[in-house]
């Protein structure tokens, strides 16, 4: 429900610390409203003149002014990192009403600060960096309000530009020789396998990925019978 304002007349301006102009009438602060709002709407004559603003004139300028303020929030929020659009859309609706949302994120796209190929892309490579699974990486794209074309588009990308081995296969690979070898030297095969199963890769990518592993480490004594555990395994998921 939008807040009925009484007629009033606006006694003077100042300039904030954030860039807006505060206006006031004889009872105070009302509120501000951003340069080209107040010089559109000619408030600096209404006020010269002691014009009285209209209940309605006044509600269009609170509206703007939550517009102006919506989009001094979303500078601030996007000057401390990278955001997706609709995931700043929600952050702005946690204080802001979804039309003053919706207005500043359309205006610091118009000014090029929102890019969502470019956050799914920086967003993506972190997430890689930590050896995430393909599913998982996906998830939390679409989480943050990136689409699946998108989302697919830059992970097969970035997996073209890791080379040879890429993509879960990468993943697994450093996850195995940084986190795992050791488990896999004492034998706990199906720890390490329900391990990689929780970070989101299927059996089949876990399965390839140890006998790679093991191919690459062949000082290890029981690979063939480790072979046959993973066949077995196999086996009981089945």
């Amino acid at each position: 429900m939008e807040q009925q304002l009484e007629n009033a007349i606006l006694t003077k301006a100042e300039k904030t610390k954030q860039g807006l102009i505060a206006l006031f009438t004889e009872e105070g602060f009302l509120f501000s409203v951003d340069e080209e709002t107040f010089f559109s709407f000619q408030l600096e004559k209404a006020i010269k003149n002691g014009s009285l603003l209209s209940g309605g004139e006044l509600a269009l300028l609170l509206s703007k002014s939550e517009q102006a303020h919506a989009k001094q929030t979303a500078l601030r929020l996007v000057a401390g990192r990278i955001f997706a659009q609709q995931e700043l859309y929600k952050k702005l609706c946690q204080k802001y009403d979804q039309r003053a949302s919706a207005w500043a994120i359309a205006e610091l796209q118009r000014l090029g600060y929102l890019n969502d190929e470019a956050y799914a892309r920086a967003r993506a490579a972190a997430l890689l960096r930590k050896n995430r699974s393909k599913n998982v990486i996906l998830r939390d794209l679409a989480d943050k309000g990136i689409g699946r074309e998108i989302a697919v588009a830059v992970l097969e990308e970035l997996w073209e530009e890791q080379g040879e081995r890429s993509g879960n296969a990468a993943a697994i690979a450093n996850l195995l020789q940084k986190q795992y070898a050791r488990k896999l030297e004492q034998g706990k095969l199906q720890q390490v396998q329900a391990a990689l199963a929780r970070r989101g890769f299927s059996f089949g990518e876990i399965r390839d990925g140890i006998r790679q592993w093991q191919q690459e480490n062949p000082q290890i004594d029981e690979f063939e019978e480790m072979q046959d555990r993973i066949g077995e395994y196999e086996c009981d998921l089945l």
